[in-house]
C-alpha cells in the first residue's frame, strides 16, 4: 500500500465523483478506479459504491479513509518538520580553521551560521593544521580545514580547495612581474613559517627541486607578524591570498602567484571517524564549502575547488 494512493482515495471520496477526482489531479478516470480497486483487493471488501449522482464511501472504506486522513497529516507534518528543521538546529559545534584560511572567512562564516541558525553556537578556532588534526582525533573539535591530509586513518576528508601560493612583498619590493617565478626563492631574503607547517613544506620541496637555498631570516607560526615584516620591508614572504587579500587591496601589500602547479596547497575538511557527524556539524561543512565558493569568486581567495581544477 502506497501512500499516494491513499491520497488519492482520499481525493475521491471527498470529491465523491471519478469525473471531478480526475480534473483534480490530473489523472484519467481509469487510472483512479486501478488505485482504488487496489486497495480493495489488498484489504478484501468493497471501500465505493456509485450511486445515480457519484460515489459513495462504504463502511470499511469511511474508516480506511478517517484512518488515511490521520496518516497523510501526519507525514505531511514530518515533512514540514524536517525541512524546517535547519532553523532549529541546536547545540554547539567547533570548527577548526589554519590562520590563511581563518583570516579570510571566520568572520563571514560567523555571521552566515548566526542568521541560519540562531539556536544554535559555533566556535571557531585557528591553529596550524598538526594541532587541529590532534584536536579532532581527541574529540576536542568537530570540524576542521587541514591542509593537504590526502589519507588519514583517524578521520574523514574531502578536498575543499586547490589553494594558490603567492610571493608576498612591501610595494617597494624587488619585481613587479605579473606572476611569480620559482627562481625568486633564491632572491632575496624571506621571513616563513616553521618547517613543520604544511605551507613551507611546500615551499622547501620547490626550493630542493631546484637546488635553490633560501635566506630565511626568520621562521614565524604567526600570520600577523609575518606580514609586519613583509609590509615594512623587511623580507618576503609565501602566503595564499586569503592570508593578505586585505592588505594587497589596501596598497600594502603586493603579492604574485606563483604560476607552478607545485606551489599549490590542498585543502580538506575533515571531521573524525571514532565518531558520528551531527546535522549540526554537516551544516557547517556545508556552509564552509560554500563561503570558500563565494570568497574564490569574490577575490578573496585564490585557487579552485578540486572539481574545477584541470
Amino acid at each position: 500500500m502506497e501512500l499516494e494512493t491513499l491520497r488519492l482515495l482520499v481525493i475521491v471520496a471527498d470529491q465523491a465523483s471519478f469525473t471531478r477526482a480526475a480534473a483534480k489531479t490530473g489523472l484519467t478516470q481509469s487510472a483512479l478506479s486501478r488505485h482504488v480497486q487496489r486497495l480493495e483487493r489488498e484489504f478484501g471488501t468493497r471501500l465505493l459504491y456509485r450511486d445515480g449522482r457519484g460515489v459513495k464511501l462504504t463502511e470499511p472504506g469511511f474508516k480506511l479513509v478517517e484512518t488515511a486522513r490521520q496518516i497523510i497529516q501526519s507525514i505531511d507534518g514530518l515533512k514540514e518538520e524536517f525541512l524546517a528543521e535547519p532553523m532549529r538546529l541546536r547545540g554547539t559545534v567547533t570548527l577548526g580553521l589554519p590562520p590563511s584560511l581563518g583570516a579570510a572567512i571566520s568572520a563571514s562564516i560567523v555571521r552566515t551560521f548566526i542568521g541560519q541558525y540562531p539556536e544554535a553556537r559555533l566556535r571557531v578556532v585557528v591553529a596550524f593544521s598538526g594541532a587541529l588534526a590532534e584536536w579532532l582525533e581527541a574529540g576536542r573539535i568537530d570540524v576542521a580545514v587541514l591542509y593537504d591530509v590526502r589519507r588519514s586513518a583517524t578521520l574523514l576528508v574531502n578536498p575543499l580547495l586547490l589553494e594558490y601560493l603567492y610571493l608576498v612583498e612591501a610595494p617597494a619590493g624587488l619585481t613587479r612581474g605579473a606572476t611569480a617565478d620559482l627562481a625568486e626563492l633564491a632572491t632575496g631574503s624571506f621571513v616563513l613559517a616553521s618547517p613543520e607547517n604544511g605551507m613551507r613544506k611546500i615551499v622547501d620541496k620547490a626550493a630542493a627541486r631546484l637546488n635553490i637555498k633560501m635566506n630565511i631570516t626568520a621562521e614565524l607560526d604567526s600570520l600577523d607578524a609575518t606580514k609586519e615584516l613583509v609590509q615594512s620591508g623587511h623580507s618576503r614572504g609565501v602566503l595564499p591570498l586569503g592570508a593578505v587579500h586585505r592588505e594587497v587591496r589596501a596598497g600594502r601589500l603586493v603579492a604574485r602567484r606563483f604560476d607552478h602547479a607545485e606551489m599549490q596547497a590542498l585543502l580538506v575538511l575533515a571531521t573524525p571517524l571514532h565518531k558520528p557527524v551531527t546535522r549540526l556539524a554537516s551544516a557547517v561543512l556545508e556552509l564552509v564549502a560554500r563561503e570558500v565558493g563565494r570568497s574564490l569568486e569574490d577575490g578573496v581567495l585564490g585557487g579552485v575547488t578540486p572539481r574545477a581544477a584541470p
